[in-house]
């Protein structure tokens, strides 16, 4: 589908996003104006344009091109955006919490996303909405899904009525039983540190590509063609340097600057391994606010994850202290490659496509295929670059694609490299059947493994995770294979009377250290 609105300069197509008739991959962060003692909710419009406007001009120098919000900006704000050459993905604070099948709160919110329609459709610089941030499994379960379906169905179509661009309501793991065919692009906020289980099995880049591949690959369009729609990682990284681990909120923190910013790094990658669109680093500031408004820096670990850092209240801290994560994801934005991506398979007959997105002061591309000849790439100067990569028909196992971008001087800027396994079939993990042990209470399920000519592959490691997203509960382990290839995993946290869905996830690592993967989504008590 193609989705283009009178003010817009982008458009989804071909299951991407463009931008000036280009192809655009999203290289966000999550931003919130909100200093210590600023609460959501609250106009701060006045003081704020000072710190926001810093904060425009520091984001697009670490060569960010599009920021995500939770409340939406307005047209001012969202003019100051363009001024730095930002695209904004409009979030839409709802609350996530209500009963989506009560008429009166459907009323509110329907009044509320057509205002910031409203004020939203003459600004070209916005991508998309994104209403609403992971609404929570209890209410979804106890409105009903038709009737949550319903109600987001009808913020889309009053959002569209005015401004008809892209919408997509900003997801989560827990809700991968909902449809989302409703939304024009998807967005799931994932984390490589939750749900432990799920990332201990499938890793980070095969979490994010079981989301992809459920929710934004191929589908029907017009005509009986078949298309994809964008996946969005809508929150990722969240790495803090609290000094608390964790909390009763989650979060990563405990970590030094250093720790901080390689698995922030680590995140961004992952999210391109797993066939997203792009993605939002979390989040530009330390969040005072976060997770429960305080007037302290809690010592959470989602307050205190910001790029920019603000250790206290302060008026000096106020513009924020530049973390070692802020000038690592810098270097990184400088050369975003997108394909070949790093350990996946790729057939020696195929032409491999090289795909890398820069910021404006990259002036070429340039690559080699396992320290061979320099070769560019082809750009229309707007940061895309693009080209081929064909392998000998001798290719064996892992190759390795090295680029390099490079300013108006030819000075390196950056320099990248991908290593990812040619000639070698996929392997294959296959979950069965959930049962409930009636002695013991607990749930299992066979788990087999089969290489590229389906034969089963014995004596390999496997990695497996169950998860139960309401009460957030998990458990993980590892088995080894039988001669059939066969394992059996029991998930060791018994069900409560309440759950309704388990996720059980596996996956293994070839000779090549390439993850196969699989998770199924069971509906308990059906």
């Amino acid at each position: 589908m193609t989705s283009l609105a009178h003010a817009a300069r982008s458009e989804i197509r071909n299951g991407e996003f463009y931008v000036d008739g280009e192809p655009f991959y999203v290289v966000g962060v999550g931003y919130s104006s909100l200093r210590p003692h600023q609460k959501p909710g609250v106009s701060y419009a006045q003081t704020n344009r000072h710190w926001m406007e810093m904060d425009f001009r520091r984001i697009k120098a670490a060569h960010f091109n599009t920021i995500r919000t939770w409340d939406a900006l307005d047209p001012t704000e969202l003019a100051l955006a363009k001024k730095y050459g930002l695209m904004v993905l409009q979030g839409i604070r709802l609350d996530p919490r209500q009963d989506f099948s009560d008429i009166h709160n459907q009323e509110s919110c329907v009044a509320q996303v057509a205002t910031i329609a409203r004020q939203t459709k003459d600004a070209d610089n916005v991508l998309g909405y994104l209403v609403m941030t992971e609404p929570a499994l209890d209410a979804v379960v106890s409105s009903g899904e038709e009737e949550t379906l319903r109600f987001f169905r009808r913020l889309k179509r009053a959002i569209q009525d005015i401004d008809p661009r892209p919408v997509s309501m900003d997801s989560w793991l827990p809700l991968a039983f909902l449809d989302h065919s409703l939304w024009d692009f998807v967005t799931f906020n994932t984390f490589a540190f939750a749900p432990q289980a799920v990332n201990h099995a499938l890793g980070y880049a095969g979490y994010n590509r079981w989301l992809a591949n459920r929710f934004a690959a191929d589908r029907p369009a017009e005509g009986g063609a078949r298309q994809g729609r964008p996946f969005i990682v809508g929150e990722t990284g969240g790495y803090a340097v609290s000094k608390s681990s964790w909390s009763k909120y989650g979060g990563c923190g405990g970590l030094s600057e250093y720790d901080q910013s390689l698995r922030n790094v680590e995140s961004l990658r992952g999210a391109i391994e797993g066939h997203a669109s792009g993605s939002v680093l979390a989040s530009w500031l330390d969040a005072w606010h976060y997770p429960e408004v305080s007037d302290v820096h809690a010592d959470e670990p989602w307050a205190w994850n910001g790029l920019l850092g603000i250790p206290t209240d302060s008026q000096k801290d106020m513009k924020g202290i530049p973390r070692r994560a802020y000038y690592d994801v810098m270097q990184h934005n400088l050369a975003v490659v997108v394909e070949p991506k790093s350990n996946h398979l790729y057939p020696v007959a195929d032409r491999i496509p090289l795909r890398v997105f820069t910021p404006g002061v990259v002036a070429g591309v340039d690559w080699t295929l396992n320290g061979g000849e320099w070769r560019s790439l082809e750009g229309s100067g707007r940061g895309g670059w693009h080209g081929f990569v064909q392998l000998p028909k001798t290719a064996k196992r892992r190759q390795r694609v090295t680029v390099r971008a490079v300013d108006g001087k030819n000075m390196e800027l950056a320099r990248k490299e991908v290593s990812f396994v040619a000639e070698v079939p996929a392997e294959r993990v296959s979950i069965g059947l959930l049962e409930m042990s009636k002695k013991t209470g607990l749930m299992s399920c066979p788990v087999r493994i089969t290489d590229g000519h389906q034969r089963p592959i014995a004596r390999r490691k496997v990695f497996f995770g169950c998860y139960f997203p309401s009460g957030w509960r998990e458990s993980s382990g590892v088995q080894v294979t039988n001669a059939q290839g066969d394992i059996t995993l029991t998930c060791t946290v018994p069900p409560r009377a309440g759950d309704r869905f388990l996720f059980v996830a596996a996956g293994t690592d070839s000779p090549d250290r390439v993850r196969a993967g699989d998770m199924r989504l069971f509906r308990l008590g059906e």
